[in-house]
């Protein structure tokens, strides 16, 4: 090949390469951009956080909350306004954290008692005394929700009904605002290896006087442990002798 041969056979070939090359980049910018959705930065839960703890640097951080989506009410964009607050309630990882969520703690110390601070509008705290077999062997801890069964008699001066028995459940998915006493103290053991303790538990003016009625009338009353973050209930049937004996088949007499 004759040397203008090869220059024409080179400038081909960059010609070739320069033309793939635009081609390339056009396609490239032809390539439609994603739409840029508007966000505003929360304050959210990096790790759990439990009630009644200071909240730490590493704990929180922001995240992007798009603008499209209503804001929770009273979110927070600064993670320097939560660091150092005490949480009212217990806090998930990706949670946003809000005003409500937070105690000062001068506020708590100088002003009202935590237990004051963390109620729920609309509810009273009442404390009542357990066992190690009605607090379920002392697994229950503040934040842990659980129902309340108890065990009532007939008052009945009738013979035919004076001993019957009745067990249900009493009040359901009630919170547990602290175990022990305010401030928390160690639990004093009793000489037979089990312990008493109170707890004080969060519920409405209304539900706090069944429960004293039941602490004051009921043959029994003991708690069960709900699963975390299961608050959904099921109709539950009264358990007396003649729900044993229709159930299981014995056939005691009334």
């Amino acid at each position: 090949m004759s040397r203008a041969g090869r220059l024409l056979f080179v400038l081909g070939i960059l010609i070739a390469t320069a033309s793939g090359f635009g081609v390339f980049v056009l396609l490239l910018l032809s390539q439609p951009k994603p739409a840029e959705v508007p966000t505003t930065k929360v304050v959210v839960a990096f790790q759990e956080i439990a009630p009644r703890s200071a909240i730490s640097p590493d704990q929180v951080g922001t995240a992007n909350w798009p603008r499209a989506l209503p804001t929770p009410a009273g979110a927070i964009e600064d993670p320097a306004e939560v660091v150092g607050k005490l949480a009212t309630t217990s806090i998930y990882p990706s949670q946003p954290i809000l005003r409500k969520m937070l105690i000062d703690k001068a506020e708590a110390k100088e002003t009202h008692s935590n237990a004051a601070l963390i109620l729920e509008k609309g509810s009273v705290g009442t404390a009542m005394q357990v066992t190690l077999k009605s607090n379920v062997a002392e697994a229950i801890q503040p934040g842990d929700r659980v129902d309340v069964i108890a065990t009532f008699r007939s008052q009945s001066t009738n013979p035919a009904a004076a001993s019957a028995v009745a067990t249900q459940r009493l009040l359901a998915d009630v919170l547990i605002l602290q175990v022990g006493p305010w401030p928390q103290k160690p639990q004093a053991q009793s000489g037979g290896g089990s312990s008493t303790a109170i707890i004080t538990v969060q519920l409405k003016e209304q539900d706090a006087l069944i429960l004293e009625y039941a602490v004051l009338h009921a043959d029994a009353i003991t708690l069960v442990l709900r699963p975390a973050n299961d608050h959904d209930l099921i109709p539950l049937e009264p358990v007396t002798l003649d729900y044993i004996n229709q159930r299981f088949g014995f056939k005691l007499p009334r």
